[in-house]
């Protein structure tokens, strides 16, 4: 045996402790060395149980991911969980920590389970497009039946071992230590001669089969068709699991597994897993310390960004002190920071006697001097440059050295603002998109003199308030919106080629974007950086005829309190035709077909986050893909655009893009990258690292 598993005998009971950290990680050494311990242990006659707990605080955070896809060491843990539920003395689980995947189908294995208060589970297999493929979906059912099963397996979520609804699956909560307490239950099971219990046997969780069809319809009903094979998985292996025999389901559940490991969704959604894991890993985090940020400081404008700031700010347990302009701007933030507590009250989120030490945290000012002893301030004026040069002015006279300045801005100049003040080293850019969106993703942006202090601490702080940075070098109009703004153009030469605009955004949507492109233009504003950059011509007059976009309610689409996502605009329409006619040399065509909508759009995308990779200002193409996902919607399976662009074939987004490039139109020549990245083989994953 290697050093990961320890073996030990205690007054009959043979204990196998996983010593693997920090999660211990089902390996294959790992489960070689399980496996080998248990066969000991089983043909020890002095032996009567078995006890398999964590050596740490963790029992397991479940199978090796890095194996999926590739061929796999025996035991696989498909293999090791059915030697435990099939051994001859009884096997305890003693379950601690947060035990994830594999690790929770490990225990489902053993014939009992003894659990921590604290423990917590989770099967977050359904995130990375596979399902559980050691006996979960077959097990689980049969203790807890249909519906807790699916909500485990199917949302992902932390439930507590202590909740009503997971009672089958522990025999015994431990108040104190959970390892001496599963010795102690294994101790009795041998002088009160309890068998093994395999769950294979068990019955409770579907004895009441219409209730549990019905759960099974519930589920199905929830599931989005696209992007969810892993999801669809799930609720075939779990319909199967009273209805066929225990060994064939397992076959059943087997064959699911491999489907999906051998798919593009499953590829997909682990490249996002990794690319989210390299963007966390910026080397401003290695070489520098964050500063430590307890007082917020937000100078704000009329929008809501500032309002949802400052409650994400004091929900994580920060004070915030915000300041304005004008005192109306002030004014509006308060009563929005008042509404989103009462709120949030209101629908349970936040206890009564929390919202009152938010509102004791929460510190309006009139004046910039407040800021004097905030540890990091963000300005979010959204009233351009000038603006935002005489804040920093201001601030560089009022807050310590060392102080993060934070721009919101994705056109912010951050060289020219940070030679406002006499510390260009804490000038730092920041841009997340529309919340309308409701999306979670956000960049940083470095200038040339910013400090690896401030990209540290702006980084900890954002990730603290719940958002998921990507870090950028400072462009006009960042990564998203660049990426975006080429999607929009691209969508607007296909409607000279005779395309409608609402059915471009319906055939995006279906093919699995959050919004279309022409509903992403609205939410970010027809007069965005990110449009103005890649010339969208169309957004650009409908913008001059006073239609800025979702926040004045006229863009693309009329929005109302009828029509909260957008109605489709018949006035448009007349305007497209109108600035068609001013394009004779394109050729009019009709009936543009899905296919071309699908290509076109995704082939600028790739173009425009391959410019952004050669001119540094995305660190590597994988961000690009984060940054999509995280602040656009770009559809997770898909694995962002260069992951897509890659699946695709580059090979024929060159064509393409060469094809929208005849027109005469210099955006859609094909980056020098594609050339590069064909002639030796490979695809944009290769330059992730």
């Amino acid at each position: 045996m290697s050093q990961l598993l320890k073996y030990g005998v205690e007054g009959g009971v043979a204990i196998l402790s996983l010593d693997h950290p920090p999660s211990n990680a089902l390996t294959a050494p790992l489960r070689k060395d399980i496996l080998t311990a248990l066969t000991r242990a089983l043909a020890d006659k002095t032996v009567g149980a078995v006890v398999i707990q964590g050596a740490g605080e963790t029992f397991s955070g479940g199978r090796d991911y890095s194996e999926l896809g590739k061929p796999i060491a025996s035991p696989n843990l498909a293999e090791l969980c059915y030697a435990i539920e099939s051994a001859h003395k009884p096997v305890v689980a003693a379950l601690s920590g947060i035990v994830l995947g594999g690790g929770l189908e490990l225990a489902l294995s053993c014939h009992y389970r003894v659990a921590a208060t604290t423990a917590k589970v989770a099967m977050p297999e359904v995130a990375l497009g596979v399902i559980p493929g050691a006996g979960g979906t077959q097990r689980a059912p049969r203790l807890i039946g249909a519906d807790t099963t699916l909500k485990l397996f199917l949302t992902g979520a932390l439930m507590s071992i202590s909740a009503p609804e997971l009672s089958p699956l522990v025999d015994e909560i431990a108040e104190d230590d959970v390892n001496e307490a599963a010795i102690l239950f294994a101790l009795t099971c041998i002088t009160k001669y309890r068998p093994p219990r395999p769950s294979r046997d068990a019955t409770i969780g579907v004895s009441d089969f219409e209730a549990y069809n019905m759960a099974l319809q519930i589920w199905e009903e929830r599931i989005l068709k696209q992007g969810q094979d892993a999801a669809h998985a799930i609720l075939e292996c779990v319909r199967a699991a009273p209805l066929l025999p225990f060994d064939v389901g397992l076959e059943f559940e087997r064959e699911r597994f491999d489907d999906l490991v051998a798919g593009a969704e499953f590829r997909a959604l682990q490249h996002v897993a990794l690319a989210e894991r390299r963007a966390s890993r910026v080397p401003e985090m290695r070489h520098a310390t964050p500063k430590q940020v307890r007082r917020l400081g937000l100078v704000v404008g009329k929008d809501r960004l500032g309002a949802d700031l400052a409650l994400a700010a004091l929900k994580t347990g920060l004070s915030v002190v915000m300041s304005a302009q004008t005192s109306a701007a002030l004014e509006l933030t308060k009563q929005r920071v008042k509404s989103l507590l009462d709120r949030h009250v209101t629908g349970g989120l936040v206890p009564q006697e929390q919202a009152q030490r938010f509102g004791e945290a929460f510190l309006p000012a009139t004046d910039l001097v407040a800021m004097s002893d905030a540890d990091m301030v963000i300005e979010v004026g959204g009233l351009g440059k000038d603006v935002s040069r005489q804040v920093l002015a201001q601030l560089d006279a009022i807050v310590e050295d060392g102080t993060p300045l934070v721009v919101h801005d994705p056109a912010a100049p951050l060289t020219a603002l940070a030679e406002a003040t006499g510390r260009p080293q804490d000038v730092i850019g920041l841009y997340l998109p529309n919340l309308q969106l409701r999306t979670s993703g956000c960049e940083i942006a470095a200038g040339k003199s910013t400090s690896a202090e401030a990209v540290a601490t702006c980084f900890a702080t954002l990730s603290a308030l719940g958002y998921m940075p990507v870090r950028a070098n400072a462009f006009d109009g960042g990564i998203g919106q660049t990426v975006v703004g080429a999607c929009v153009r691209a969508a607007e030469d296909l409607l000279r080629l005779g395309a409608d605009p609402y059915e471009v955004d319906r055939v995006m949507v279906r093919w699995g974007m959050v919004r279309g492109p022409f509903q992403l233009a609205d939410a970010i504003g027809l007069n965005a950086p990110g449009l103005r950059a890649a010339q969208a011509g169309f957004s650009n007059v409908l913008h001059k005829l006073d239609r800025e976009g979702r926040d004045v309610r006229r863009g693309w689409y009329r929005y109302s309190s009828d029509h909260p996502f957008g109605a489709e605009d018949p006035e448009v329409l007349h305007v497209v035709r109108a600035v068609t006619e001013d394009y004779p040399q394109q050729v009019a065509q009709t009936g543009v077909r899905d296919g071309d909508i699908e290509k076109t759009c995704l082939a600028a995308m790739v173009n425009a986050g391959a410019r952004l990779v050669r001119l540094g200002v995305a660190a590597k193409p994988s961000d690009v893909d984060v940054a999509l996902i995280h602040e656009f919607g770009f559809p997770r399976w898909r694995g962002g655009p260069m992951q897509a662009g890659d699946a695709f074939g580059l090979v024929m987004l060159r064509s393409h893009l060469r094809l929208m490039a005849s027109s005469g139109n210099a955006l859609w020549q094909p980056e020098p990258l594609f050339e590069t990245l064909i002639k030796n083989g490979r695809g944009f994953g290769a330059l992730n690292g």
